[in-house]
């Protein structure tokens, strides 16, 4: 593996693969409206549409980590993006709606094979030393594919209609499946098979447990920010709903300009130091927005920019010590990870459509408690031999 140490080559494919899973993941919310204009959907098939995305996501996730193990990163690589072309192709030019749960069914299976594979490729790639803040800047990459899409949708929407500029994206990330052709790839681990045992070992060891648990709550706090806050500034606090579209924007520039900032930050100080500090701005954050953000513009801008900033740095460091502890299987554990992590932002939203979208704050803070606590409590622990 040191061959891979300091391949730009490969952190480019993947920082390249993490851009096509923000557009993966926002592309659908994107165009959602227009699509169910243009096919006249029913608000329940629409929500049927928008629901297979994060099922896709999460099948995804569960698949990536053994197939890297057991047969290497290029083959995955490349199958996930074309995966991806196909399915943004059928989104682009398909009106049957049985065939639409399909194409968005595959892009979320390209998204979340994308997500591990991209983490754990970067990870791979880079000395313990550099493993967080390539993780970081991995995860600007898809900020900028986040906003990439929404943001061509509204400045061409006037011009174009969703179709070209979804087959346009499409034949893009088709060039980056030929680049994945062309490069070389880290060796599979185990190319022997994956020892089962092994795997059921590694699902019991509590470090590897907390860590996962770290990022359950970290996935909770960024689905429930980036999900609930329009809602919870148009109802609660009496913003017009282009507003409170308008503040959350925000907490995707304030993430992007952290996770960018943090490539530096991580070479220079430590971990534990950074996630705890994030944790504190998040904070500063949410008690901004929902104490002084009454019908103010401003300070729920201002919230909204602390709270992507604080919480950009969790995602990176915590990946980056599971990458340290399980080397030799970093597939198999990011996806263990992933996984959790994605349950966790799927358990929190339906919680807080049970508990009232007026108790964000208190799980927003909740959410940031937990993850200080059990990353000061998994951080210090050592991986069972």
């Amino acid at each position: 593996m040191d061959t891979y140490k300091t391949d730009r080559k490969v952190l480019i494919a993947g920082f390249t693969g993490m851009l096509f899973f923000g557009v993966a993941f926002t592309v659908m919310g994107a165009i959602l409206p227009s699509l169910s204009t243009a096919l006249k959907l029913t608000e329940a098939q629409s929500s049927t549409l928008a629901g297979l995305l994060p099922f896709g996501i999460l099948f995804g996730s569960l698949l990536f980590g053994p197939i890297i193990d057991r047969y290497g990163y290029k083959s995955l690589m490349i199958v996930s993006t074309l995966l991806g072309v196909l399915g943004l192709e059928m989104l682009a030019f398909i009106s049957n709606p049985a065939l639409l749960r399909i194409s968005i069914f595959i892009l979320g299976l390209s998204g979340g094979m994308l997500n591990g594979a991209t983490n754990a490729l970067v990870s791979d790639s880079s000395s313990d030393k550099a493993k967080a803040a390539n993780l970081s800047l991995l995860g600007f990459f898809y900020c900028v594919g986040a906003f990439a899409i929404p943001f061509l949708l509204a400045s061409l929407s006037k011009t174009f209609t969703y179709t070209p500029i979804v087959c346009a994206t499409g034949a893009i990330m088709f060039c980056a499946a030929i680049y994945f052709m062309i490069i070389r790839f880290p060796e599979a681990k185990c190319k022997q098979g994956l020892p089962l045992k092994k795997i059921l070992g590694m699902a019991k060891e509590p470090a590897l447990l907390i860590l996962s648990f770290v990022l359950f709550f970290q996935s909770s706090l960024e689905g429930l920010s980036q999900t609930w806050t329009p809602k919870y500034l148009a109802d609660y606090h009496g913003f017009m709903q282009d507003q409170a579209l308008y503040a959350l924007s925000f907490i995707v520039v304030g993430m992007g300009i952290s996770r960018l900032l943090l490539s530096w930050i991580l070479n220079h100080t430590k971990g534990k130091t950074v996630l705890i500090c994030g944790m504190a701005v998040s904070l500063a954050g949410v008690l901004i927005l929902s104490v002084f953000a009454k019908g103010e513009l401003a300070p729920a801008i201002a919230g909204s920019i602390l709270i992507g900033l604080g919480f950009a740095a969790t995602y990176p460091i915590v990946l980056g010590k599971v990458g340290e502890l399980y080397r030799e299987m970093s597939g198999t554990a990011f996806s263990f990870a992933l996984v959790i992590a994605l349950i966790g932002s799927t358990l929190m939203n339906l919680i807080i459509g049970q508990i009232g979208v007026d108790k964000l704050p208190w799980l927003l803070i909740g959410c940031i408690v937990l993850i200080v606590f059990l990353f000061i409590i998994g951080s210090g622990l050592k991986r069972k031999e």
